[in-house]
């Protein structure tokens, strides 16, 4: 047999692993400065979460998810996305009758079968926060400011947001331009691919998203949703831009953005790098304040965002580190393991070679792993108490005693 990897997935290792590292821990930061706190959902859970949450006619529910059925013949699926799984969490443990609001955030794998290419995957990496319990635009500038503040500390200067308000599900607002969209999609059928005559009965809006060049212009000149949204909806719009320029957050009104999930409201929003090319969007959000009544609990008002680790690593340098830690050299193996320990209980990261390599060999070693100092037990120094140390750095080498090694570095 020969051993291949699942197509669509891949293994993170070396400096891919450090980048992921270095984006996880500088959102844990900024999330802790806006006092959201961590959630780690299952991988798994029942395949209604999402017909009903995310909807039936959306491409993760009808092409993309992993569906199984374990032993009792119950339907399961890998999450595709994190944020209906962190609203089941809070429905089934009743939190919102004992807090007014509610901060989230989540790290982890989301799956879904897409065809595989630059920076999307099968496997792949979500970086996502939802609030809970704020129905005015206090609670999105939230989101776009936390945004702001984490690009900044990632040092990622290029991004940019779109924004865009699809309104709500009263008859007087989305329900309304639904009617007055498809009879502009249904004037230019003869020049919609076979999806897009298929969505504009079934899912209008999505239309709107496709990438098909033709419909791309026939889009162009469709009715504005901001534009057609209820009295509520539009004051909250307003409201919302009035607190983002306040806040000096650019963005750009993008009125064919919909995302692809179904139970957004209101505000929907993509954040944007042209460093990634085609796949330039590196996460998104929006307001979903009818999510919770989709999965039969009372409506609460909600909104959240998810980013694309896989896409956001593609795009981040990694900060110039000191070289730091120490490499202990030498052939007696109860010596050398005795000085590791030393070493390590006084908080160093300590490398050695357990293979007995030649001197020579564990110097490459050391110096491929960048470390600082090079602790040096040859049978002098083992006969003497003592210990070489080279700084790696300097160059410079000292003869100390094996038990003051620990102030030394």
């Amino acid at each position: 047999m020969q051993l291949k990897i699942v197509k669509g997935t891949r293994d993170l290792y070396d400096d891919e692993v450090s980048r992921f590292q270095f984006l996880e821990e500088k959102a844990k930061d900024v999330f802790k400065l806006y006092g959201f706190k961590e959630i780690r959902t299952p991988i798994m859970e029942k395949t209604e979460l999402f017909t009903k949450g995310v909807g039936e006619d959306t491409d993760i529910v009808g092409k993309e998810m992993y569906q199984l059925e374990d032993r009792r013949g119950q339907s399961l699926v890998l999450r595709p996305e994190g944020t209906a799984p962190v609203v089941r969490h809070v429905i089934t443990n009743n939190l919102m009758a004992k807090n007014r609001q509610l901060r989230y955030y989540y790290m982890g794998p989301m799956f879904r079968f897409e065809r595989p290419q630059k920076g999307r995957y099968r496997q792949f990496h979500q970086i996502g926060a939802e609030f809970f319990g704020v129905p005015t635009a206090d609670a999105d500038l939230e989101m776009f400011l936390l945004l702001r503040q984490y690009f900044k500390e990632i040092n990622l200067t290029d991004v940019s947001f779109q924004l865009n308000s699809i309104g709500c599900n009263h008859e007087d607002c989305r329900p309304t331009f639904k009617k007055e969209l498809v009879e502009f999609l249904e004037s230019h059928e003869d020049r919609l691919c076979e999806n897009c005559l298929r969505r504009t009965k079934s899912n209008p809006l999505r239309v709107l998203d496709c990438k098909v060049p033709l419909c791309i212009e026939v889009t162009e000149e469709a009715p504005k949703i901001y534009e057609h949204i209820c009295g509520e909806c539009d004051d909250h719009f307003e409201e919302l831009k009035e607190l983002l320029a306040l806040h000096d957050v650019q963005y750009e009104l993008n009125a064919k953005l919909v995302r692809g999930l179904d139970y957004y409201t209101r505000t929907v929003f993509e954040v944007y790098s042209a460093n990634l090319g085609a796949q330039s969007a590196a996460g998104g959000g929006g307001r979903y304040d009818g999510l919770f009544d989709l999965l039969g609990a009372e409506p609460v008002s909600s909104i959240g965002f998810a980013l694309g680790l896989d896409r956001l690593a593609m795009l981040t340098e990694l900060p110039e580190t000191e070289s730091h830690g120490v490499f202990v050299l030498g052939h007696d193996r109860k010596a050398v393991s005795q000085l590791v320990a030393l070493c390590r209980e006084s908080g160093q990261v300590t490398h050695f070679d357990p293979s007995q390599a030649s001197m020579k060999s564990q110097f490459r070693q050391a110096n491929k792993l960048d470390v600082k100092y090079v602790l040096v037990l040859g049978e002098k120094e083992i006969e003497s108490g003592q210990v070489t140390v080279k700084n790696m750095l300097t160059s410079e080498q000292s003869t100390v005693n094996i038990k003051d090694v620990k102030s030394f570095i």
